[in-house]
């Protein structure tokens, strides 16, 4: 950021990581295409699912700064919450404000799918709370997160949720941002790993582009790969304005 206060509005998206945000809504979209196999119908099956998803992770960022606020004053004192340019009263009511959103829409999708959706907020708070602070649990359980939420999407789906290939695809995803948490656990003591893990971030969208590829579905799947693979040149660019870990 640059050396004076940001505004409110670029605090917001900085404190939300908007370039983060872009590779949130492909993990639930991937996961119904991978459980359909079929045409993506009506927007009402699988929109509230993708959106709730982005609400589990916008809330997920904000805790996370509520919980590293005492080390961001020492390291990153220039960061939204230490720096003053949100309040931590107004970062709490939102993050009330969004998990429980994500929870309505992820029971509006369908009923698994909101059983889904709390074992996903349970992870969220877990990692936050306690797992964040614990080797190698930690980036595991960050990595159960971000599988969590493309089961969401499967879940959504007109079909039983143990359909063999999302939970392939939730392992892969799993272990990749386990990989990529574990490197990032010490990146305030390299100023370069910061760029490095936002590079690793944003390949999230090439997984979940060639998941949406292989998922036996027609046109509709190539068309959210070929959406998912052009918003990876756009995180990038956000990128440079907004940090991403």
């Amino acid at each position: 950021m640059n050396g004076g206060p940001p505004n409110r509005i670029h605090a917001w998206l900085q404190l939300l990581r908007v370039p983060n945000l872009l590779t949130v809504p492909g993990d639930p979209l991937a996961g119904y295409l991978l459980a359909t196999g079929a045409t993506i119908p009506c927007t009402s099956a699988w929109l509230p699912v993708v959106l709730a998803g982005l609400c589990f992770y916008a809330a997920g960022l904000i805790l996370n700064d509520l919980c590293d606020l005492e080390e961001d004053r020492r390291a990153r004192p220039q960061r939204p919450l230490p720096s003053g340019a949100i309040t931590t009263h107004r970062a709490r009511r939102l993050f009330f404000l969004i998990m429980i959103l994500a929870l309505v829409l992820s029971f509006v999708g369908r009923p698994q799918a909101g059983v889904v959706g709390l074992f996903l907020a349970v992870s969220i708070m877990l990692y936050n709370l306690v797992g964040k602070r614990i080797p190698v649990f930690g980036p595991l359980n960050m990595g159960v997160c971000r599988g969590l939420n493309l089961l969401l999407g499967a879940a959504a789906a007109d079909v039983p949720l143990f359909s063999l290939k999302p939970w392939i695809a939730a392992g892969v995803l799993t272990a990749y941002v386990s990989a990529v948490s574990q490197y990032a656990r010490h990146e305030t003591e390299d100023p370069a790993r910061p760029a490095r893990v936002g590079a690793l971030l944003r390949v999230l969208l090439i997984l979940q582009a060639v998941f949406a590829a292989v998922s036996g579905a027609d046109g509709a799947a190539w068309t959210a790969a070929i959406v998912l693979t052009a918003l990876w040149p756009v995180a990038g660019l956000l990128s440079r304005r907004f940090y991403m870990s």
